[in-house]
């Protein structure tokens, strides 16, 4: 019997699939988007990321499978680029496809629409399933339709999503939007009662699952990911520790090597007593090595600036965090990065630009009305005539007289 085919599709974009004989294989790590995501210069963020255009072109490698198995860990993402992957998924399995989805972490917002897509949801007891009602951001000036148009855009979309979760559940369409609204988490076993999985992995090794102290940020296989926008995790979930690398005891000097002979150090030449060489000694004696021991301590030094540059930048724009919006926030540090400077600079543009468009929209709202052409109305003759000097000794005398009390003709 000839050795199956293996085709391995290793994309960037969502790890990777892989085709043997008639079964396939799809890993589900990442973000799910439907582009993606670049730097403030235009280049592909690093990172896993679940593409939409990229996944449609992979599946067309393995639609001539019966079976595919889906292990997933996504925290979600893009819900047009959600549903779409978990319609094409069902094509396929209304072709004859048997698709089975592993929750090896989580599966939550898109990762728990892509989920449903299969005939048959296996989980860990610690896996953690997610449905809510989907949100955006707004950066926009926008008056009371445009939100409502806004509005009723997502209504369409959970309802969209609502009908994926009856159809996997069985139940009434009323309950799952309640789940939706409440934004609803559940671990393995509330997933299988409440119909979301149909198999508990009892024997399998479970999931490392933690969430940080604040509950915004979720750690589950071996992958960071932050959450402070689906509403705070469980309290169920343990509490991630970080791992700190205990310190190691000082050697006394002329100390015995543990599981070796009491060796110390080559001496120098220039001193007794085993003292390291200096640089400019291990050149005299083996240069190459000189100069590769001096580029290997420039890298470190250079990365480790790297690093804390990285850090610094990261820590500036999260100190901006009340005075901006999240999606801001999120930009600055990810998704176009720059200083928390940019960043201010960016807003500060965006905001003068909306300033300009309202100002513009006055000028051209106030020119429409033809306010512009309204003068104030003309003085009649009589008022603007000036009186002579007759007339006002006569007005003179009149009132002079009515203060008497003494009658006088009208004039």
């Amino acid at each position: 019997m000839p050795k199956p085919k293996v085709i391995t599709l290793n994309r960037k974009c969502y790890t990777l699939a892989v085709k043997t004989g008639l079964s396939a294989e799809l890993t589900m790590y990442g973000e799910i988007v439907e582009a993606q995501p670049t730097d403030w210069w235009g280049d592909p963020i690093d990172g896993q990321f679940i593409v939409l255009s990229d996944f449609l072109k992979d599946l067309e490698e393995i639609k001539g499978c019966t079976e595919l198995t889906i292990h997933m860990n996504s925290v979600g993402g893009d819900a047009y680029a959600s549903i779409s992957i978990h319609n094409r998924l069902r094509e396929l399995a209304k072709d004859g496809m048997s698709i089975t989805c592993i929750v090896d972490g989580v599966a939550m917002s898109g990762g728990s629409l892509i989920m449903c897509a299969a005939d048959t949801v296996k989980v860990n007891p610690s896996s953690i399933i997610m449905i809510h009602d989907c949100w955006t951001y707004v950066w926009k000036a926008a008056d009371s339709s445009d939100l409502r148009k806004l509005a009723d855009s997502l209504d369409v979309i959970n309802e969209s999503q609502a009908e994926i979760y009856v159809r996997k559940t069985g139940k009434d369409m009323s309950e799952i939007r309640e789940m939706m609204t409440a934004t609803s988490y559940m671990t393995g076993r509330k997933a299988i009662d409440k119909g979301f999985a149909d198999e508990l992995l009892e024997d399998a090794e479970d999931p490392d699952i933690s969430v940080s102290a604040d509950r915004h940020t979720l750690y589950a296989c071996g992958r960071k990911m932050r959450v402070a926008a689906m509403g705070q995790l469980p309290d169920d979930i343990k509490t991630h520790v970080e791992e700190i690398e205990p310190e190691q005891p000082e050697q006394e000097e002329d100390a015995p090597v543990v599981g070796g002979d009491n060796i110390t150090p080559e001496s120098t030449g220039r001193n007794e007593g085993g003292i390291p060489m200096t640089l400019e000694e291990l050149r005299q004696s083996d240069p190459e090595a000189a100069e590769a021991l001096l580029a290997e301590a420039q890298a470190s030094v250079s990365h480790d600036e790297a690093v804390q540059a990285e850090r610094q930048r990261c820590a500036d724009i999260d100190a901006l965090a009340g005075v901006f919006d999240a999606e801001t926030i999120r930009a600055a540090k990810y998704g176009n990065p720059c200083t928390a400077e940019q960043m201010a600079f960016r807003a500060a543009q965006e905001m003068a630009k909306q300033g300009r468009t309202f100002m513009s929209q006055m000028q051209s709202d106030y020119q429409e009305s033809g306010a512009a052409a309204v003068t104030s109305a003309p003085a009649s003759e009589e008022e603007d005539a000036p009186m002579t000097s007759e007339e006002r000794k006569a007005a003179g005398a009149a009132m002079a007289a009515k203060l008497r009390g003494e009658k006088t003709e009208e004039v």
